[in-house]
């Protein structure tokens, strides 16, 4: 039996370093796959995963509000040379540290041996189974071997363009005038709140094999990764070779990296499962983000960078559970705006509030036109609403992740004794979490009995401004009627039945002797330091994950370095 293989080759080559035989190169074959003809032969599917060492390379993790990126250099040049890469990212980074390009190395590996028996299943041959300035300031700086690091909070454009020009000729860069372009797109991150940038001064003269990737870790309710600093700045011009490599509990959309390119190409590899060991193996910093499996996924680009015109970016699904309009307020107002910005969309000199008025609803209404086939045909309207109901809702569900952050529940029948079900079960849970549950080692039942109803009473007067004086009462009934189902949607529908956010503190791991060497520094106590080295400067900034004394956390000398324990 015969077997027929498509094969398109790519304009693109790919050059791999060989320890043992020098310079390989290879070309980039295409495997595209298609139908069963009338002999029986087939195209071999799924294509394997190609790593192409000159290209720019990244491996983007994202799990519970953390996201962690590998980012490799993609330097070619051939006289001595200084490079300045730019990194976005949408809050300060809580570690920065060199990586491997081995973990690209293993993440290839890994892909492929599972591609390789999809194929063998697919054919039925397997088993079934600077200078500080008002608007600037300087976060984090730091020499990480090839890398000279400089990480700024922006709060002023006019300030960090004043700032880029002293910091150019601090290192002693070729000075050149900023672009239009550039400067528009830093005001899109701005807008965005992605407000801190990682300058990388890379010496380019060092041998290639020691400047390695870099860690960056930080916190994102969203999956992140930074098209568009690089298509507005003055490389956009130029063609180049992009693999990015996602990993998520659950797969990513196709529909995220929907891209329109011109000149180019855009694909995407088969989504394998990662198994805790092997996210072990590509990296241990990216293992720490996942308490089981995951999902990976590789992204690739090839053309014009000028065509990336916005950044990869997919918020949890849960974003997008309620309608919003006019006077609509909140995070799913701000989530929703910044994907507006993100598109390109948004006519305004004001970023995103979080308070839905006439300009998120004009570029809601370009949004809606822009994606009419998806939004309005099924509707059977020709112009956007401005109204983000169902559709626009259900559009934007198709470019989210699934997690298991949240179930919603909302109560909309009375409860009260002898009732039962889930939404019974969800009222349980608050009421424990709140403090008014007095039956300990009594779990939530979803049976609404005594115990409950006690709860209730003293839920009822915790609040008792928002539920009891808009009856005339003064006491708790125990009875979840309408006025305690509106306090309870308006305040936890959506939001609550999340798994307790995880601590989002980090430790140097400088050395110590004992206990008494480490302490709770920063500006906020999130990062267990030594008393031996220089403290770490911070952002002064405040999150409820900062606070290690709720997670029973402590900075302690564990064999001999500083690190929270408990």
């Amino acid at each position: 039996m015969k077997k027929l293989y498509f094969l398109f080759l790519l304009n693109c080559r790919a050059i791999i370093k060989n320890k043992r035989t020098g310079w390989l190169i290879f070309f980039l074959f295409l495997l595209i796959p298609g139908f069963a003809l009338a002999d029986g032969g087939m195209v071999v599917w799924p294509p394997f995963v190609h790593l192409d060492q000159s290209a720019q390379n990244a491996i983007v993790a994202w799990s519970e509000g953390q996201e962690i990126i590998i980012l490799s250099n993609d330097i070619k040049s051939e006289t001595q040379a200084t490079v300045l890469r730019i990194v976005p990212l949408p809050t300060n980074p809580t570690e920065i540290k060199e990586g491997n390009f081995e973990s690209f190395e293993k993440i290839v590996e890994i892909m492929n041996t599972k591609i390789e028996q999809m194929r063998d299943e697919f054919l039925g041959l397997g088993k079934e189974a600077g200078t500080p300035t008002a608007g600037i300031e300087v976060t984090f700086q730091k020499k990480i071997g090839a890398h000279d690091l400089t990480v700024v909070k922006v709060k002023k454009m006019n300030d960090f363009l004043k700032w880029i020009e002293g910091f150019i000729q601090d290192k002693e860069l070729q000075t050149k005038e900023i672009s239009q372009e550039f400067k528009t797109g830093i005001a899109n991150y701005l807008k965005r709140k992605i407000n801190y940038f990682v300058f990388d001064v890379i010496d380019a003269t060092k041998d290639k094999e020691s400047i390695r990737p870099l860690i960056y870790r930080f916190s994102s309710d969203f999956l992140y990764y930074p098209l568009k600093i690089t298509a507005t700045s003055d490389i956009g011009r130029s063609s180049a070779d992009l693999n990015i490599f996602f990993i998520t509990e659950e797969e990513v959309p196709e529909t995220v990296f929907n891209f329109s390119v011109v000149n180019g190409w855009f694909g995407r590899s088969v989504s394998v499962g990662l198994e805790p060991k092997e996210l072990e193996e590509i990296s241990p910093q990216v293992a720490s983000l996942f308490e089981g499996k995951a999902v990976c996924k590789k992204v690739s680009f090839y053309g014009k960078l000028s065509n990336l015109r916005k950044d990869i970016i997919s918020y949890p699904k849960q974003f997008w559970g309620k309608d919003l309009k006019i006077g609509s307020s909140g995070k799913e107002v701000e989530a929703l705006q910044k994907i507006l910005i993100n598109e390109g969309l948004w006519n305004s000199e004001v970023g995103a509030t979080g308070y839905f008025g006439p300009i998120t609803k004009r570029a809601l209404s370009a949004f809606q036109e822009k994606y009419h086939l998806e939004i309005l045909k099924p509707l059977g309207l020709k112009s956007g609403t401005g109204y983000f109901g169902k559709q626009t809702a259900s559009y934007l569900k198709k470019l989210s992740l699934n997690t298991e952050e949240e179930k919603e529940i909302e109560w909309e029948r009375d409860l009260y004794l002898g009732v039962r079900g889930e939404d019974v079960k969800r009222l349980q849970e608050i009421l424990i979490e709140e403090g008014v549950w007095t039956a300990s080692g009594i779990e939530p039942t979803g049976v609404f009995g005594p115990i409950t109803k006690q709860a209730v009473i003293k839920l009822q007067e915790k609040y008792r401004t928002e539920i009891l004086l808009p009856l005339g009462l003064k006491q708790g009934t125990g009875f979840v009627g309408p006025s305690t189902r509106g306090f309870l949607n308006k305040r936890f529908f959506g939001h609550y039945n999340r798994e307790k956010e995880k601590f989002c503190g980090w430790s140097t791991y400088g050395r110590c002797v004992s206990d008494m060497d480490c302490r709770a520094g920063g500006c906020s106590g999130q990062v267990c330091e030594s008393k031996l080295e220089e403290p770490v400067t911070t952002t002064c900034e405040w999150k409820d994950c900062y606070n290690a004394g709720q997670y029973d956390l402590s900075c302690k000398c564990i064999k001999g370095k500083c690190q929270w324990s408990e």
